[in-house]
């Protein structure tokens, strides 16, 4: 078991996270944000040590207002870049992060910190976290995007305590990565035996300790990756590439056999490996193929019967042409590791297809990439906005919201996902539009029997 401590920033450690996290040996360290600035580069200075596991943070309406002020501007700047580089979880209220209607009555939804203690219910709650203006409230979203760092929300002080406890379970077990396969997407057994492969080559190649984790249920799976201490998303990332340039080189035998030996694995092991590896990789890639093939082939007989009467202004070869390029050629492309559709500039077929005939054939293949389960129209609008507003972290938000609406996935796994989306829909609430915002808010909160308890 890793020996460390845990940060928590702000009244965010519960007695059932706080148990968690000493039941495994470690210990935590507690600071606050309501002081003066040179208690945050006290928080800065625990930031920078290695023996950091991770931190959590709660950030209320005032600390938002603090961070915009002169005398915490230079430390709020340090204490964000050093953030981004731990395992973090930032928690705060929706109505901090957004301005959304609230539907606070109970005692267990007083923020327990920067309260003065009269009446708490609605009208209460309006008045504590109403006064935030847009500007700060924008001022300090923007400044943690700067460092890539999201928030996740909560409505109930069950909810922050529900994330941080999962926070710490996979930080104590070091996640390295987590994706959410939807059954009948594209590629989905092909991906579970490359990443089997790989979590093999882990262990005989780069001589890791790596865990493979996670669930299935009628609706689709979870792969997890747990490392051992030192690795990190970032390391494993490195070695799946590496992985990825060793299964390209199996068609060449003695280029394979000399990469493993440049990895310094003995001749005759790196022959016995390249031969092992090669006969289940090429199952999987001719598997693939053929996937793909019969993929590319109903995608576009399905477009072509929908789109008979438009077929005189575009030809059949440059529909062809176009869901070439929107169908991934690799498993690996099509997870939410690295799936995007092909659609920025320069990535476009040479020919001019009509907008609205472009949008159809992308909606069309999307909708036989990502599997056979429905989810309804409010889901799948949800996925819309995410796809259209969600930027970098589009991909990651898509599959929470296929994971919380699969109702055998992990309570736990489902309250995370739908805090997160609901992060997302506050932090978009201006760009969206009243109806579609509201008939997603409500499929998201009607989700998980709509509270964390």
């Amino acid at each position: 078991m890793t020996s460390g401590f845990y940060l928590a920033i702000g009244s965010v450690l519960t007695e059932s996270v706080a148990t968690k996290i000493t039941t495994a040996g470690n210990e935590y360290k507690s600071k606050k944000l309501s002081s003066l600035p040179e208690n945050w580069w006290t928080i800065v200075s625990l930031l920078r040590r290695s023996d950091l596991l991770g931190v959590i943070v709660k950030l209320t309406a005032n600390d938002f207002e603090r961070v915009c002020k002169e005398p915490y501007a230079a430390v709020a700047t340090a204490l964000f870049e050093e953030l981004a580089r731990k395992p973090y979880l930032i928690v705060a209220h929706e109505a901090v992060v957004g301005d959304v209607d609230l539907e606070l009555t109970t005692s267990d939804d007083v923020p327990s910190e920067d309260w003065d203690g009269y009446t708490w219910n609605d009208q209460a709650a309006r008045e504590f976290f109403g006064t935030l203006e847009s500007n700060i409230r924008e001022h300090v979203l923007d400044l943690l995007a700067k460092n890539e760092l999201t928030i996740s929300t909560y409505k109930r002080n069950a909810e922050a305590s529900v994330l941080a406890a999962s926070f710490v379970e996979d930080t104590q077990s070091n996640l390295l990565f987590r994706i959410y396969v939807p059954a009948g997407r594209l590629y989905e057994e092909e991906l579970t035996k490359l990443l089997g492969m790989f979590h093999d080559w882990s262990g005989s190649v780069k001589h890791r300790t790596v865990r493979q984790g996670g669930y299935k249920t009628p609706s689709g799976r979870v792969i997890e990756f747990y490392g051992e201490q030192g690795m990190t998303t970032e390391s494993v990332g490195t070695e799946l590439e590496e992985f990825a340039r060793f299964l390209g080189l199996l068609d060449q035998p003695g280029a394979a056999e000399a990469m493993l030996q440049g990895l310094g694995m003995d001749r005759m092991k790196a022959i016995n490996l390249v031969a092992r590896y090669g006969k289940e990789a090429r199952r999987v890639l001719l598997d693939t193929k053929h996937e793909r093939d019969r993929r590319m082939l109903a995608i576009q007989q399905q477009i072509e019967s929908e789109l008979v009467d438009d077929l005189d202004s575009v030809a059949s070869n440059e529909i062809e042409s176009l869901v070439q390029l929107l169908v991934p050629a690799s498993p690996f492309a099509s997870s939410s590791m690295t799936m995007q559709l092909a659609t920025g500039p320069g990535t476009l077929p040479s020919v001019m297809i009509q907008q609205q005939i472009f949008q159809h054939v992308e909606g069309v293949v999307a909708q036989n990439l990502n599997g056979a389960v429905t989810l309804g129209v409010p889901a799948e609008q949800l996925i819309k906005l995410v796809r259209e507003l969600g930027a970098d972290a589009g991909t990651a938000l898509e599959n929470d919201a296929r994971e919380l609406a699969d109702p055998g996935a992990p309570t736990s796994a489902r309250i995370g996902a739908r805090q997160r989306l609901k992060a997302f829909l506050v932090r978009n609430g201006q760009r969206i539009e009243s109806a579609t915002f509201q008939m997603a808010w409500k499929w998201i909160e009607a989700q998980v029997g709509g509270s964390a308890s």
